[in-house]
């Protein structure tokens, strides 16, 4: 079971604004990361490659805190607190895609990022169940 996101702040989910991730860091030191994010079945989801640095901290700690702002109205936000489910690698392709058509408007391999394949990297869709949910504004 999750907390849900106040139905007044669902729409930071829907509209293409970029989050703030942050893990814990093997020596306890937090460290964050801009993301594409979304909401799936009341869960808040986001996006990695295995191997890069917030795969590797969520593998050792899996507690996380996303912040979305709202960029037309500063003092309106939404922090989500939780851990994360393990990684799901059998929908990680098929995420970054949606994530990739709802923030940039084109498909993820091949047209936004022609540095990596789907064959060069394993991507992995992280759902974070969330323990506490703060917002502010309206």
């Amino acid at each position: 079971m999750t907390i849900p996101i106040p139905a007044s702040h669902q729409d930071l989910f829907t509209r293409p604004i970029y989050a703030v991730v942050t893990t814990v860091m093997p020596d306890g030191q937090p460290q964050s990361t801009i993301i594409w994010i979304n909401l799936e079945d009341g869960y808040v989801c986001f996006n990695t490659a295995r191997g890069r640095q917030k795969d590797k901290n969520l593998e050792m700690n899996p507690r996380v805190t996303v912040v979305l702002l709202d960029p037309d109205d500063p003092f309106r936000w939404l922090e989500v607190r939780g851990v994360v489910d393990s990684g799901d690698e059998a929908d990680g392709v098929a995420h970054i895609e949606r994530l990739s058509r709802k923030y940039t408007g084109r498909d993820y391999y091949g047209d936004f990022n022609t540095r990596t394949t789907p064959q060069s990297e394993t991507r992995v869709k992280y759902r974070i169940k969330a323990t506490r949910v703060n917002v502010f504004g309206h």
